[in-house]
């Protein structure tokens, strides 16, 4: 078999392929295609129209000299699209490319043999996407199509789950390319028939919209006593319904689409029963028994048709509509002589801004942190977030930021510490550890709240189901922040502040808990630092990777767009390739975890603020609290690279390991080495547990319980008579807050 049909069979078994030239174009004209299928290829069936997944078909396709490459179509035939920034054509699409990386950066992403970037997203039907997001920046979707590996040059640069597109994001480069940001969302499923509805969800053609539509009609359909389907009834139609759709079956390309699309009837139901609408005329009671029978689906469909109308869940919303809203808000009742505008809208000329001194930006720490601003940090686990936000507060209450290399500021600052992680005693604790390195005696008052007081959320479900502002919270939080007197109301993690820990990939539960915090900023004038996770599976990278990184802040695009300022505190790493290589090999013996830096990811004006380097060392705590607390030293960069002394610490491998299998393997008592050793799988730190001496070796060091960041690890052997040795992996949660 040619090498090119065994890629192509590979790449069919999740979506349609067609064969294409080196140079990427149909490797078969229609004259030539009806010739060797056999059938009439008419104008317009042909190129990318022949993707198939049959592999009869494929081993012929594929089998002519011409096909060079395989190609997948975008857009409904495959359920995906691409955004494919062609790096190779300039500065402009690589300045474009790193400002974008942060949602980019989300999905599966591909190489070309040219070097440019294929983005991969979930194909939707209800928006009408542009041709391009910038010059060099193409959007692939209905008609459009990418090469895809294992085609020579080709390579899979970032194995991710493929996502949603994010919209806001989009608009947003839209509006940089100086557009209006507006994307156009296809009514077709408002204007469908019941049976078109039905038709696309059977041939898979689309999955969600459809059922969405069907199950915002479904309320409103009344039999002819004025009787409403049940909620029951409504999600047994549906899911009867989608289990007719080809893409219930596994093998399907859609498969896995339409498992998440069935899951959520019950949620589109429900939601639909809120929103009922009234213009949908009643199912006489004869049609609604056999609908509910449920038998054969098939034969209700056309019943169901029969009874509807081409109208969706709502009534379209016209310039009428919005004329009467004006008149209900009296605006013109507001309006005054000389055209002013309403008080949320500002309107100035030239001459008046001429005349005008506009203030410029005060800062709680110049450059860094502005009043009345959302800022936020962003680190990986155990990086030493925690120790530096307390010589943050600390080094704010006394007036002095410029001893842990920040901008000095002005004066003393008061701070708010929502630490929904965090023991209130363990923040008291590493305050005082900071206080004591620097031989603090007084300064303004630090507030703390810890995770023993109850999580603090800002965004709370209601009794719907969606996301809304906690009204209740926010209060608690003004008021405090207005008797405090803070300057700087700090919430750490971000995750922890919405309800059932929100959706960080969703822009929607992203905006409102931005939404929350403008509301705290514009009742209080404080400003707002959050702290947030870097993407998962950066431990697979360079432990520098997040340094300044628009990418850094996990989840939506929209976390890091809300921000006025954001900085990342990372692993250091020397830039010298050599030196790098030294480092890198010498990581775990010298304990070079303990080197960090703090480098600016984002700045609302002016130039970003000079990197920090820290080194995380412990100081030592008054008699009867314990042990040494971590803190961050104040460092520079040639110290780091400077301690590099060798020595073979089996304690410092034990510490790192252990941190990491806390992260991979979870809290408790794992007794399949098999699964243990999938999980750690690409671990430079791990033994072989495939190997008869790996579980002896990580014995070794695990016989003795290791305290590591985030938990204690023991590795436990039983033996009983002549019967095989078992193992098993012991892993508690720390508590005492110490990292």
């Amino acid at each position: 078999m040619k090498k090119i049909v065994k890629a192509a069979l590979a790449v069919a078994k999740k979506y349609p392929v067609f064969p294409t030239t080196q140079d990427k174009l149909p490797a078969l004209s229609n004259e030539a295609a009806s010739k060797l299928l056999g059938r009439t290829i008419a104008k317009g069936e042909g190129g990318f129209k022949l993707a198939t997944q049959d592999p009869v078909i494929i081993n012929k396709l594929f089998s002519v000299p011409q096909a060079a490459t395989v190609s997948v179509p975008m857009g409904p035939m495959s359920g995906l699209l691409c955004i494919d920034p062609d790096l190779y054509k300039g500065q402009h699409v690589v300045d474009w490319h790193e400002k974008n990386r942060h949602w980019l950066e989300q999905t599966l992403c591909h190489q070309s043999q040219r070097g440019g970037l294929h983005y991969i997203f979930k194909w939707t039907d209800e928006i009408k996407f542009p041709a391009t997001l910038a010059e060099g920046v193409d959007v692939k979707g209905h008609g459009g199509y990418i090469v895809f590996p294992p085609s020579g040059g080709y390579t899979v640069l970032q194995d991710r789950p493929i996502i949603d597109v994010p919209i806001e994001a989009v608009k947003e480069a839209m509006v940089a390319k100086g557009g209006t940001g507006n994307v156009t969302m296809l009514s077709s499923f408002n204007d469908a028939t019941d049976q078109d509805l039905i038709d696309r969800i059977q041939d898979a053609s689309d999955l969600y919209p459809a059922i969405r539509t069907l199950s915002y009609r479904l309320p409103s359909r009344r039999q002819e006593n004025g009787s409403r389907y049940t909620r029951d009834e409504m999600v047994n139609l549906l899911n009867n319904l989608m289990d007719t759709s080809v893409a219930a079956d596994q093998s399907h390309s859609r498969h896995e689409d339409w498992v998440d699309r069935r899951e959520k009837i019950e949620h589109l139901v429900e939601t639909a029963m809120e929103k009922e609408a009234h213009l949908i005329p009643p199912i006489s009671e004869d049609i609604a028994s056999k609908v509910l029978g449920m038998k054969e689906f098939i034969d209700t469909q056309k019943l169901i048709g029969a009874a509807s109308r081409p109208i969706g869940p709502q009534r379209e919303t016209s310039s009428k509509d919005i004329e009467r809203k004006i008149t209900e808000m009296g605006t013109e009742a507001k309006k005054i002589e000389g055209n002013v505008t309403q008080p949320d809208f500002g309107s100035r000329n030239v001459s008046q801004l001429n005349a005008e001194i506009i203030p410029p930006i005060v800062w709680v720490i110049p450059d860094m942190i502005p009043e009345g601003g959302t800022v936020s940090l962003a680190g990986m686990s155990n990086v030493g977030k925690t120790r530096w936000l307390a010589s943050l507060v600390v080094g704010l209450a006394v007036g002095d930021t410029a001893r842990i290399g920040l901008p000095q500021c002005e004066a003393k600052v008061k701070t708010l510490w929502i630490a929904n992680e965090e023991h209130e005693d363990d923040v008291w604790r590493r305050c005082k550890a900071v206080a004591r390195q620097h031989g603090d005696l007084a300064s303004e008052p630090i507030t703390v709240r810890g995770k023993g007081a109850g999580m603090m959320r800002l965004v709370a479900i209601n009794e719907s189901g969606t996301l809304e502002v906690d009204e209740k919270n926010i209060a608690i939080l003004v008021d405090e922040v207005r008797q405090c007197g803070a300057a700087l109301l700090i919430f750490d993690p971000y995750v922890t502040l919405s309800d059932g820990g929100g959706d960080e990939n969703s822009a929607t539960s992203a905006a409102i808990l931005t939404k929350a915090f403008l509301l705290i900023i514009k009742m209080t004038g404080v400003a707002i630092m959050h702290v947030h996770h870097t993407p998962k599976g950066s431990r697979q990278e360079d432990r520098d990777w997040p340094r300044g990184d628009s990418s850094a802040w996990r989840g939506s695009g929209a976390i890091y767009s809300a921000l006025d300022c954001g900085f990342t505190l990372s692993n250091w790493m020397p830039y010298n390739k050599e030196k790098r290589k030294e480092w890198k090999g010498k990581y775990l013996e010298e304990k070079l975890s303990r080197w960090v830096v703090l480098d600016s990811g984002k700045v609302r004006e002016g130039k970003p603020i000079d990197s920090a380097v820290y080194e995380l060392i412990g100081q030592e705590m008054d008699k009867g609290e314990g042990r040494d607390i971590g803190v961050c030293h104040l460092s520079t960069e040639d110290e780091a690279e400077n301690s590099l002394v060798f020595t073979n610490n089996d304690a410092a491998r034990a510490s790192l390991l252990g941190g990491d299998m806390v992260i991979a393997l979870g809290f408790g008592r794992h007794t399949s080495m098999a699964a243990v050793a999938k999980l750690m799988k690409g671990n430079d730190l791990m033994p072989d547990l495939n190997q008869s001496a790996g579980k002896p070796k990580l014995y070794k060091l695990f016989e003795e319980t290791v305290s590591c960041d985030g938990g204690y690890v023991t590795m436990i052997r039983s033996e009983s008579g002549n019967k095989k040795a078992q193992w098993a992996i012991q892993i508690d949660k720390k508590e005492d807050g110490n990292d």
